[in-house]
Formats: structure tokens, C-alpha cells, sequence
């Protein structure tokens, strides 16, 4: 390494480690011009959506202040937390966690995915795969039933292919091909997991059933499917 190039990288050394000063006096250079931006933790929303938000000028740099591109992607739908960081030399990082939406409700246009704020999300299940149960309105407390079942037992909210509320204060739960749930509201998450223990062990043991009850206190109730009868 030339002796020129030992001072210029000395230099910008000595700038890097000057919180103050150092960013204004390294901006104008070329070298730290942005160039490429990484997106972390994006699973719904378009990059296109993320980028366009930044708004990054022509002339952008690393060493601009990173707290207004912080603020313009936060300010998008479906943005929970946002952290812009630098990577040296021409590289901006964008970290983000998405709102996770908790179901899909029928809208004007096709399906809307939902928070458990019952809110629209700006996520498109036509381009990014949004595998969450079918409701039909995105009432509040069968929004949060769902909710609550995820954070109980994700593995059990996985199965639900659709939702709906019942009359009576009470949710009900279809699994994909199997039965059908029913919890009372607010869902109580060790109500969940004994529901979901009592699932399990039935599939374990190739016992048939149509209904799981968690409505009563201290019980799970299993309704078998009704017999056929077939004379000859």
C-alpha cells in the first residue's frame, strides 16, 4: 500500500471514530455513496414499498442521519418496528418487523388480511403467501380469540382454516378436514393448550371426532361423529 493511500485510510479512520464531525466531512466522498440497500425480516410487504419509502436522494450517502429514513419506513402500514443501520462502505440496512396479520377477511376486492386490531394490512395474498384462518368480518373479539390462540399454541393456529364467532360469547374454530373447535371469549391460553393436548392425543390414537368444547370450566368435551347405521 502506497504511502497516499495509508493517509486517506487513516483519515477516514479518524473520521469514522468521530461521532460529530466525522459523518459531515466523509458525506461528499463518492466512495460512501449508497448503492445498494438491504432489506432484513421482510415477509409481506413489497421491497419495492420499503425503498420507495426511504426516499433516498440521487447523492444519497451512508453518512447521512439515519433517524429520518427510520421515520418514513415506520410510517408505513404493516410496519411494527423499523432499525436503519450502515454498512461500510456504500451499504444501508433496513431490519423491520412486520405486523403479523392473524386472519383473512372478505373484502370489496378479494381477501384482506387483518392485524388482531381487526385493522387491513397492505399485504397482497395474491404475491406473498399469507397462510392465516378465513374470516368473514374482522370483529374485534374474534380477532383477538385468534390472537390469543396463536400465542398460546402456534401449531394449533396453523391447523384453523376458518373462524367465525357464535352467539354466546364464544368462538369456533374449523380445522383443515378434522373438527371443529369452540373457546370461550377472552380465550384463556391454558384453555387452548388442554384443547389443543386433547387434539393430539385423539389424532395419536386414530380416534375419530367432530367437536372439541373448551367452554367449561376444567373440562375439554369431545363429541364424537354420529353413527351411520347401514341395514342390508
Amino acid at each position: 500500500m502506497s504511502w497516499k493511500l495509508m493517509v486517506r485510510a487513516g483519515a477516514v479512520a479518524v473520521a469514522v471514530s468521530s461521532p460529530f464531525w466525522g459523518p459531515l466531512a466523509l458525506r461528499p466522498f463518492d466512495f460512501f455513496a449508497v448503492r445498494r440497500v438491504e432489506l432484513v425480516g421482510v415477509r409481506f410487504l413489497a421491497p419495492e414499498t420499503l425503498t420507495g419509502a426511504l426516499g433516498l436522494r440521487r447523492e444519497a450517502s451512508v453518512w447521512d442521519r439515519l433517524s429520518p429514513l427510520a421515520s418514513r419506513v415506520r410510517g408505513l402500514g404493516g410496519v411494527a418496528e423499523v432499525a436503519v443501520s450502515r454498512r461500510l462502505p456504500s451499504t444501508l440496512r433496513v431490519t423491520v418487523r412486520e405486523v403479523e396479520p392473524v386472519a383473512l377477511a372478505a373484502g370489496d376486492d378479494g381477501m384482506i388480511p387483518v392485524g388482531e386490531d381487526g385493522r387491513p394490512l397492505p399485504y397482497d395474498p395474491a404475491l406473498v403467501v399469507v397462510d392465516v384462518p378465513v374470516i368473514e368480518r374482522p370483529g374485534k373479539s374474534l380477532v383477538g380469540a385468534l390472537a390469543a390462540v396463536r400465542a398460546a399454541d402456534p401449531a394449533l393456529f396453523s391447523e384453523i382454516a376458518s373462524a367465525r364467532e357464535g352467539r354466546g360469547g364464544y368462538v369456533e374454530l374449523d380445522l383443515e378436514g378434522r373438527g371443529r373447535i369452540r373457546l370461550g371469549v377472552p380465550v384463556d391460553p391454558a384453555v387452548v393448550r388442554a384443547v389443543a393436548a386433547v387434539e393430539r392425543d385423539l389424532v395419536a390414537r386414530s380416534q375419530p371426532w367432530r367437536e372439541l368444547d373448551g367452554r367449561f370450566a376444567g373440562w375439554v368435551v369431545v363429541r364424537r361423529p354420529a353413527r351411520v347405521e347401514v341395514s342390508s
